[in-house]
């Protein structure tokens, strides 16, 4: 496996919402493979970090549930992606500021930040 061959793109939306709104979150992960050869990108092993703490709720999500096959045979050029649609209460615990930073081997990726109204 040739974790240096992926391409991920993190996404979060909305980035502006109210708590009572959190339920309408959505992640999505997106990698795709730069390389040559048919690889295993073992996207299970991305963690997501919330205010710099290691989220257990993406850690769950993100390494259970049925997967397209390409989820663990990324074929040259081309690309998996995965949304999740109901992490937003969980991840997102109340009014403020989150930071979400994906690392993934030795790759962290742009932080996101997504603000939570009061109402």
């Amino acid at each position: 496996m040739k974790k240096g061959t992926i391409k991920l793109v993190l996404r979060a939306e909305p980035q502006q919402l109210t708590m009572s709104e959190r339920k309408h979150f959505k992640i999505s992960l997106a990698a795709t493979n730069e390389g040559s050869e048919i690889i295993d990108p073992q996207l299970q092993e991305a963690k997501l970090f919330v205010n710099g703490k290691e989220s257990k709720v993406w850690s769950l999500a993100i390494g259970n549930g049925k997967r397209e096959a390409k989820w663990f045979v990324l074929p040259p050029g081309e690309t998996v992606s995965m949304t999740w649609s109901s992490m937003g209460e969980s991840l997102l615990t109340g009014p403020g500021v989150f930071t979400l930073a994906l690392r993934f081997d030795e790759m962290q990726l742009a932080p996101i930040q997504v603000q939570v109204l009061a109402e």
